[in-house]
């Protein structure tokens, strides 16, 4: 007899969980448009008190067991694997930010508190390697470039959710980086100034196309933030002015 344990990995690997219809007895259609998503009504509202509250209630999707969803169908998934009680999918620096605007939106707790303690992990993750980049007093290492358009993405998340005890260790760890990194200055060639003592592509990159897209990313992503968080941003920089490793 072949053990349990294989016939359901098998079983397991034959389709991806929720999408195949007809495979729960309560089962409600989520729509993304031509996409569909066939899930549990149970497992939804065990889940979610915003899909309790809309099954409990005489509403429409009630009835016709059919939810119009906004949103991303690939997203959701992501979402739905992380609180399918038998899979538990890891939240990690790849998904957290596809993730957390959903558990927010439903209003799922548990993975809010694990979103948020990942988000500030990157953060602090980021700024220590921003800080083990600097190539010497005169110079700013490209590679910090990625690990700053961590943060910033970071940020433009926690700003959007209005996680403000996030979106304060954001600005003390993007004000960690060369500030000619976001200002909008053009790098082409090596720059120097008294906002950032120095910077040359060719540092820390293997080719030029790499930093061009990564000095972009965050140059647009710094523009995207309101007046009032960029001020917050140049105002914390103000105030590191005198600190010995300040660029």
């Amino acid at each position: 007899m072949e053990p349990v344990s294989k016939k359901l990995e098998v079983e397991d690997n034959c389709s991806e969980p929720f999408t195949q219809k007809g495979s729960h007895d309560d089962e409600v259609t989520l729509a993304f448009g031509k996409n569909k998503l066939y899930v549990s009504r149970n497992f939804l509202c065990l889940a979610s008190p915003v899909f309790e509250a809309m099954f409990r209630n005489e509403c429409r999707e009630k009835k016709e067991k059919l939810v119009q969803m906004t949103g991303t169908y690939e997203d959701f998934i992501e979402f739905l694997l992380c609180i399918h009680p038998r899979i538990l999918k890891e939240v990690n620096e790849l998904n957290v930010l596809r993730i957390v605007p959903l558990a927010e939106k439903y209003q799922v707790t548990s993975i809010i508190t694990k979103c948020k303690a990942l988000m500030k992990w990157m953060l602090s993750n980021a700024e220590k390697t921003a800080s083990s980049l600097y190539a010497s007093k005169d110079k700013i290492d490209s590679r910090q470039l990625e690990p700053l358009k961590n943060c910033l993405t970071v940020l433009t998340s926690a700003t959007s959710l209005n996680y403000t005890d996030i979106i304060d260790l954001a600005v003390k760890s993007v004000v960690r980086f060369g500030y000619c990194l976001y200002n909008g200055v053009d790098h082409s060639k090596k720059v120097s100034s008294p906002f950032c003592p120095g910077l040359d592509s060719k540092i820390g990159l293997n080719n030029e196309t790499t930093f061009v897209d990564l000095y972009r990313d965050c140059n647009v992503l710094f523009q995207s933030f309101s007046l009032e968080l960029r001020n917050k941003i140049l105002s914390e920089r103000l105030m590191r002015v005198y600190d010995k490793d300040f660029k």
